[in-house]
């Protein structure tokens, strides 16, 4: 059977009528889950559409419910373009990959994919001495298709991309250190992982576990910065920083505020912000800072700003945090509560203010990513977050960035988080 076809410009015409598009996506469908193109196919036709239909196969073949397609088939065959019913589709759309057809071209490309990276990091290790104990192991392997990393593995993980890139990263790691070469934690992940922002949290262990080093004495790791504004001193041999008087913000190095000198915290909790615009409207229109310890997230989970939770903030404190109202808004939190091991309270961030939220203009497959993203956390996530995402997914996956709630946030916020921090 012909993988390519190219249609009679008369029959290539017919496919782009509403008729033979909706008939060639149906048949389509149909042969892709394993159908018959021998048996009746029920359609929904407009007028339009159901002439175009006569116009190639008679009437005949065409139903008051749709179409025979073994009918169809057979006008066409007897037609001066004596092409099958299924060449047509072909000739229309290209190769139909039925799912059988789709299953076994998974695993082959799984296979393909599996052995080229097995190949990959046995050549990384090849010349390391230290890791011929994790060359053997993985050379050891069954030639399948599985992504699973070796029994016996040092790195302590059964997952293959964090075994993966846990063993990439130790060899460029073993080679610098015969050189004397000691890298920063980008530096390894660019020259080893293919990318500067590669690692993972379980990569760096894995990592660490192969080189029985932790991983801030292994590499050069760089500290990010923490903006805050609030009741809050630090001191290292003497006055730093004075939040109180932040005009809008102070920057702190991470993890030296975290680890190094004293912070005095007379705030009454710790509100987390997304975004640079929202946290300069809170410090600036509100009075939150007076009594409330306010951080700018950066958009995402860092390991200074856990840390500084874990280690600074004192258990007695609530946390808070405004997000956006969407699903990278609500993993940031819960990366975040996970990262520090401390309970964070989402504050503005409930079904009530998504409704009325101005929702981001987005193209279908965008929303429908979203969408996704919401039905998959609404079996997981904490009871407090259960409304928002459960809205999300009735919204279709609309998203609602928190800078577009101002107004119906900042006037109330500081009375919001006080009843936050009394329930808590």
């Amino acid at each position: 059977m012909r993988a390519h076809v190219v249609l009679h410009p008369d029959l290539a015409e017919w496919v782009a009528t509403p008729g033979g598009r909706l008939l060639c996506t149906l048949a389509r469908e149909r042969v892709a889950n394993g159908g018959k193109l021998d048996r009746p196919m029920r359609m929904r036709l407009t007028a339009r559409e159901r002439a175009d239909l006569v116009d190639l196969f008679g009437t005949g073949a065409v139903t008051s419910q749709g179409i025979h397609l073994g009918r169809a088939d057979a006008v066409l065959r007897g037609s001066l373009h004596a092409l099958p019913l299924r060449q047509l589709l072909i000739g229309a759309d290209g190769p139909i990959r039925t799912k059988r057809g789709q299953a076994r071209y998974r695993s082959i490309v799984k296979r393909q994919k599996v052995n080229r990276e097995r190949a990959e990091a046995m050549a990384a290790m090849a010349d390391v001495p230290e890791l011929a104990t994790e060359h053997s192991l993985l050379e050891a392997l069954p030639d399948d298709n599985r992504r699973l990393a070796p029994a016996g593995t040092r790195t302590g993980t059964s997952h293959w991309a964090t075994y993966y890139a846990a063993v990439r990263a130790a060899a460029e790691w073993y080679r610098g250190s015969s050189r004397g070469w000691k890298y920063g934690e980008r530096e390894l992940a660019t020259q080893a992982l293919g990318g500067s922002k590669q690692w993972t949290d379980a990569s760096k262990t894995a990592f660490s576990n192969l080189i029985g080093r932790p991983f801030s004495d292994a590499v050069h790791t760089a500290d990010t910065g923490l903006r805050m504004t609030g009741p809050a001193e630090w001191h290292r041999q003497g006055l730093v920083a004075d939040l109180s008087l932040a005009e809008p913000f102070i920057e702190l190095p991470g993890r030296a505020a975290a680890r190094d000198g004293r912070l005095d915290l007379q705030a009454v909790g710790v509100l987390l912000i997304e975004n640079q615009e929202t946290f300069e409207a809170v410090s600036s229109r509100t009075s939150v800072p007076t009594e409330w310890l306010c951080i700018w997230t950066g958009g995402f989970a860092s390991d200074a700003l856990a840390i500084f939770l874990r280690h600074r903030v004192p258990p007695s404190l609530p946390i808070a945090a405004w997000g956006d109202l969407d699903p990278p808004g609500v993993g940031i939190i819960l990366n975040l509560a996970e990262k520090s091991n401390r309970a964070i309270r989402p504050i503005g961030m409930d079904a009530v203010l998504y409704r009325n939220g101005r929702k981001l203009e987005e193209e279908p497959a965008e929303l429908e990513r979203w969408r996704t993203a919401a039905q998959a956390m609404s079996e997981s996530v904490p009871a407090y977050f259960k409304g928002l995402v459960a809205t999300i997914v009735a919204h279709g996956g609309m998203r609602c960035e928190q800078e577009g709630l101002h107004e119906q946030v900042l006037p109330h916020l500081h009375r919001w988080l006080n009843e936050l921090a009394r329930r808590e």
